[in-house]
């Protein structure tokens, strides 16, 4: 798999995780951040962003499609530039 399609994948379950947590805002937050919530549907790759307040997985998300704009438009990664 590559990059992009990583990103992607992380992306998409960031968004799918920031709905759930949207959804539920009304239950007791102290609560469910504090344990991670078992749901079959969720990716396991990406289980870490259950922990995630939403404002973490906006700011996240925010991040995880800046960089998918980079890798799409050709940027490189700026790690490759030292070699």
């Amino acid at each position: 798999m590559n990059d992009t399609e990583l990103l992607r994948r992380e992306l998409r379950s960031a968004r799918e995780e920031l709905v759930r947590k949207r959804a539920r805002q009304s239950d007791d937050l102290t609560a469910m951040e504090c344990h991670l919530p078992l749901m079959p549907e969720r990716d396991e790759a990406f289980l870490r962003l259950a922990l995630m307040s939403v404002e973490d997985l906006e700011t996240h998300i925010d991040r995880l499609e800046r960089d998918l704009g980079d890798l799409e438009d050709g940027f490189d990664r700026p790690d490759e530039s030292l070699d």
